[in-house]
């Protein structure tokens, strides 16, 4: 998602940097396994005219925010930044513009002084998976009375990616709440899911509009096969980068012929990763820290299918708790209903 932009984008970009650097926190791990995964994301907002502003963000490896790019250059400026969070504003200060990458989330806001500002048609993009680009357009409308409407186009993804639009709902608006319209897309992929989020609202008086687009993922994979299938990939990993954003943890663990879940290994061996084991599988959480993962394997009712539930926990770092739960906490024997909050990734040897 790594974009050539003109010298005063690079310029704002490598401000932006140079900042994060100076932030005390800006090693920390600030997004979860599957957030930090797509490496950002695009959108074209359609801001200032044809062909709108778009913002692209990059993430690094622990999901801190290490890059955005701004086309076209010298309409907002950078207001603020640290690694979670990078703001811009246009001279007057009529219209803004948020990033902020946190826990499960990604998303990209803006807020002008009225609708008519973010009639028309945008697009967003990003890796979704680590597998290639998804592409989704949207139109913004009104209905006549000041109300705005939403229509959501047929993704584009990847072979391995499937995609359900979410169609857009409108709400009237009542007390405090103003006139909005918001829709989505659902990817899934190999047990994954994660969900695209569009909206726009008007505030009650009918004046600023908000416009967000948010990436959300929690690290939750779900497989259903046949025992024989899932047994037959053998050792599995998830892993997560601890809250120092430099120490990445590792957990292997594998499906047994006789229908349970083992743990197998972990790494590295400080911090000392703590092994509860349950009846229907194991948790694990590196001692000292919120980092950990609960694994479990069923049998589905249909009495033919096992259901392989992995569920993460890592991204909690600076007090957030952007995604309830927490995997590692509890009574082991409770298998896969524990609730796993952000976390690492999930693969194959």
């Amino acid at each position: 998602m790594r974009r050539t932009e003109s010298r005063l984008a690079a310029t704002l970009t490598g401000a932006l940097l140079l900042g994060l650097l100076a932030f005390p926190a800006a090693a920390a791990a600030q997004t979860n396994g599957p957030i930090a995964q797509t490496g950002g994301m695009t959108a074209v907002l359609p801001l200032f005219g044809s062909p709108g502003l778009t913002v692209a963000v990059t993430l690094d490896a622990v999901g801190s925010i290490s890059g955005v790019a701004l086309t076209p250059t010298g309409v907002v400026a950078q207001t603020s930044s640290d690694p979670s969070v990078v703001k811009f504003a246009n001279t007057a200060g009529t219209t803004t513009v948020k990033v902020r990458a946190k826990g499960d989330k990604l998303s990209i806001s803006a807020k002008s002084t009225r609708l008519a500002d973010f009639i028309g048609t945008g697009t967003w993009s990003a890796n979704v998976f680590g597998t290639g680009t998804a592409t989704v357009s949207y139109t913004i409308g009104t209905d006549g009375s000041g109300k705005p409407t939403l229509s959501i186009g047929t993704p584009s993804v990847v072979a391995g990616v499937t995609s359900v639009v979410i169609a857009p709902t409108t709400n009237s608006g009542d007390g405090d709440e103003g006139a909005s319209a918001s829709g989505g897309v659902i990817f899934s992929s190999n047990g994954f899911v994660k969900r695209l989020r569009i909206s726009i609202e008007v505030d009650r008086d009918g004046g600023a509009a908000h416009l967000r687009i948010t990436l959300s993922g929690k690290d939750r994979q779900k497989l259903s096969d046949a025992l024989g299938a899932l047994v037959a990939v053998g050792n599995r990993t998830w892993s997560a980068y601890l809250c120092d954003g430099a120490t990445r943890v590792t957990v292997t663990y594998k499906v047994n012929a006789n229908g349970t879940v083992s743990f197998v290994s972990a790494t590295p061996a400080v911090p000392v990763a703590v092994v509860k084991t349950g009846d229907k599988g194991f948790r694990v959480r590196f001692d000292g820290t919120k980092v950990g993962v609960a694994v479990s394997l069923r049998q589905d009712e249909n009495g033919t299918t096992y259901s392989l539930s992995v569920k993460g926990s890592s991204g909690n770092c600076g007090g957030n708790r952007s995604d309830s739960g927490d995997s590692s906490k509890g009574d082991s024997n409770r298998g896969d209903r524990s609730g796993a909050s952000n976390g690492g990734s999930s693969e194959r040897d």
